[in-house]
């Protein structure tokens, strides 16, 4: 990959390991690379409650079992969730990095209304 091609293709936004591309978003795990398409995804940052009350498929698909039985937590606390067609991330936001979480939901929703329509 050239300098070209490495400019076209950096990074939008970033949030701990996952990296939203100008066509798709990303997840790292180590040498993991996880990544789909834009089409459908939503992210959104929400609280143990609100996740707790809307399991979802796809959420039983990530979590298998353990979609049930996932710790509860005393409240509080905040996830990104990053929802696909196909997947769901759940990632657990650290209180002091609430913020740049949401900042990353709304550049994704910023960025997604600059992509043409398909």
């Amino acid at each position: 990959m050239g300098f070209k091609d490495w400019v076209k293709d950096a990074p939008v936004a970033t949030f701990g390991n996952v990296i939203l591309r100008k066509d798709r978003i990303q997840k790292l795990d180590g040498f993991k690379k996880e990544e789909h398409p834009l089409d459908g995804v939503t992210v959104r940052v929400e609280s143990g409650a609100e996740i707790d009350s809307r399991i979802t498929v796809t959420r039983l698909i990530a979590l298998g079992v353990f979609a049930f039985a996932a710790k509860k937590k005393t409240g509080g606390e905040a996830y990104l969730t990053i929802e696909g067609p196909d997947f769901m991330w759940v990632i657990d936001v650290d209180r002091k990095k609430k913020a740049d979480a949401i900042k990353f939901a709304h550049t994704f929703t910023s960025h997604l209304k600059t992509l043409p329509a398909h």
